[in-house]
């Protein structure tokens, strides 16, 4: 009876199982991944990622020179003729300046000291160094090296302190004119500080 069998014989609903199946197998084999949509996503996400992380370039490259710095001299034995000091970058230090003069000047034939403040706030734990540079002893009005021996800057606490004016090095010289320096480990994106003076 086996050999007898024929495909015909088969239970019509079994049959028409076997057929379903054909057709779901096939239709899966045809199915091919679309891989353009999940590349165009990525590329529209890619382009997106880059253009932010290039305006976020462009704003921190802004950021880093606008450093700001107050202070607030006395009358007598200090002086100064701006309104405010500018930030400017030179490697790894900042220099607080005017824009046509020095930070601070000291007054002629001044003895005596002036006290500063704390820095407030602290200036970013990366610093390595406050000072004021001598502008009138200096090779320019920056935070160079000094042209002479003698001539060194007057170091700053970030905590406050005291500076004597007289015309032994490392002190405030009479008639000379000083400009803020901040060294730094690495440069900070941004921060604003301050400083007054007392006498």
């Amino acid at each position: 009876m086996e050999e007898d069998w024929h495909e015909d014989d088969v239970d019509p609903v079994v049959s028409e199982l076997w057929t379903k199946l054909e057709s779901i197998r096939g239709r899966g084999h045809d199915r091919r991944p679309n891989g353009r949509r999940p590349i165009r996503g990525g590329l529209k996400l890619g382009a997106g990622i880059l253009a932010l992380t290039v305006v976020m370039g462009v704003a921190a490259a802004v950021v880093l020179f606008s450093h700001s710095f107050s202070y607030s001299p006395p009358s007598a034995k200090l002086s100064t003729s701006c309104p405010s000091v500018t930030a400017t970058t030179s490697g790894s230090t900042i220099v607080f300046a005017c824009s046509s003069n020095p930070a601070l000047t000291v007054a002629s034939g001044a003895t005596g000291s002036v006290s500063y403040s704390a820095f407030s706030p602290a200036p970013p734990v990366n610093i390595l160094d406050i000072y004021l540079i001598d502008t009138t002893a200096t090779l320019g009005l920056t935070c160079s090296s000094t042209s002479s021996t003698g001539n060194e800057p007057v170091a700053l606490n970030a905590g406050g302190g005291t500076i004597t004016l007289s015309q032994t090095a490392g002190n405030l010289r009479p008639n000379h004119s000083y400009d803020y320096c901040m060294d730094f480990a690495a440069l900070p994106p941004s921060f604003t500080t301050g400083v007054s003076w007392s006498q």
